[in-house]
């Protein structure tokens, strides 16, 4: 129902449908989070758009996605939505990913069966050749799991600080306002260290909302 009141451009009607019936662990989450985001940005509403954009752009991260969140980043003067370096390393990886992903195991398994067949022979393998297996295969799941190590959030308050230690009484290194993004990959009590314009600080856990 929900998608006919979209596509017949009742979008109030259908967001209400959306945000009710929507769940993180559907096949249609993502589905209908860009078209949330559709819907924030014809009500001009560029926070949700944001979040909706950056919660797609965690997982599948697109030219289109990276442009548009650049295009509201620099309209609204935010940081954290400039188009970087690792967004370009991003696509590429999206776009290789499953062809290279294939050839790498391939490397991986062919390398375990000759030191099987070693093992069967009881041939001396090599600590060097252990160590380079067990560092290929190490290698191989980080990259398997790059998209995963990447964490976002958004600044929600109007007002966040981003400190030097883990501390209110520490050096203020940047304010940040509402609607900012940050990497983030600690939390500890109620601080998240995380990284804004290359710099590495400490926010208030309470200060943003986590996208993935």
């Amino acid at each position: 129902m929900a998608d006919s009141l979209f596509k017949s451009n009742r979008l109030l009607e259908a967001e209400r449908i959306y945000l009710k019936n929507l769940n993180p662990n559907s096949s249609e989450f993502e589905s209908i989070q860009f078209k949330l985001a559709y819907i924030a940005k014809v009500k001009n509403d560029w926070v949700s758009e944001l979040y909706r954009l950056s919660s797609i752009h965690a997982k599948q991260n697109t030219p289109a996605i990276a442009n548009r969140l650049a295009e509201i980043g620099e309209k609204q003067q935010l940081d954290g939505y400039a188009v970087s370096l690792i967004d370009q390393i991003e696509w590429i990886y999206f776009s290789i990913f499953p062809y290279l992903l294939g050839i790498l195991l391939l490397l991986g398994l062919y390398a375990i069966i000759i030191l099987f067949r070693k093992y069967l022979r009881n041939s001396r393998i090599p600590r060097t050749q252990l160590v380079f297996l067990s560092t290929y295969l190490l290698l191989l799941a980080l990259f398997t799991n790059l998209p995963g190590l990447l964490r976002f959030g958004i600044i929600t308050k109007e007002k966040a600080y981003l400190r030097a230690h883990a501390s209110s009484a520490a050096p203020v290194m940047q304010i940040l306002k509402k609607g900012n993004r940050v990497n983030y990959w600690n939390t500890q009590d109620i601080w998240v260290t995380c990284i804004v314009n290359g710099q590495v600080g400490y926010i208030k856990a309470s200060d943003y909302s986590a996208i993935n």
